[in-house]
């Protein structure tokens, strides 16, 4: 079998997947569904989560414009599809993974039309990743242990609380909305930026 059903019924091809295949409400659902860190959390801690505390980073800590905020948001995106491994499983599997992953990649920046700024972004993006994965690491995972290499001198996000009562209380629903609502507006900016361009 080389397709997956997704939570709206389709069958995506694992191998060549369509553009078609591509929607907001399928990512949005998935992404808020799947744990991250192997679900190592002190509480459910989704990709969808993470993908909106990646964004706001991005806007308060680097000022993107909207493009570059609907690639953050949209940074992990493909793993509604391939799903969320660790990154030592990542490592572990090597580049078979990688181009499975990349394959799905460039098929989301199809779908929201943001190729360009994902690569004139990318360095802020994969930073506001990282201050991310920072702040889970200190206030998500226990304490202690081997240090992270990747995050040698990543700061965290002090203004964001990950374990107050309002995330805390949020079901996987309340994200997904969150994620589909921030993602139309994104959306709907890069629409109205590029239609008065094209005037």
């Amino acid at each position: 079998m080389t397709w997956i059903t997704t939570a709206t019924g389709a069958e995506v091809s694992l191998q060549q997947p369509r553009l078609a295949s591509i929607n907001l409400a399928t990512i949005a659902h998935h992404l808020a569904q799947i744990n991250r860190f192997t679900g190592a959390t002190c509480r459910p801690y989704s990709v969808a989560e993470h993908s909106l505390l990646v964004c706001e980073i991005a806007e308060r800590e680097f000022g993107l414009p909207s493009q570059g905020l609907l690639a953050a948001l949209l940074h992990d995106a493909h793993e509604a599809f391939t799903n969320d491994l660790s990154t030592p499983v990542k490592a572990e599997i090597g580049a078979p993974w990688a181009a499975f992953e990349h394959r799905f990649e460039r098929l989301i920046r199809s779908a929201f039309a943001i190729h360009v700024a994902s690569t004139a972004h990318a360095t802020a993006i994969k930073r506001a990743d990282l201050i991310a994965l920072a702040t889970e690491r200190a206030q998500l995972l226990p304490a202690g242990g081997t240090p992270w290499e990747v995050l040698h001198e990543v700061p965290t996000a002090p203004w964001v609380d990950l374990m107050s009562r309002k995330r805390c209380t949020a079901r996987w629903s309340d994200w997904r909305n969150a994620f589909s609502q921030r993602a139309d507006a994104l959306d709907f900016q890069r629409q109205e930026q590029a239609r008065q361009l094209g005037r």
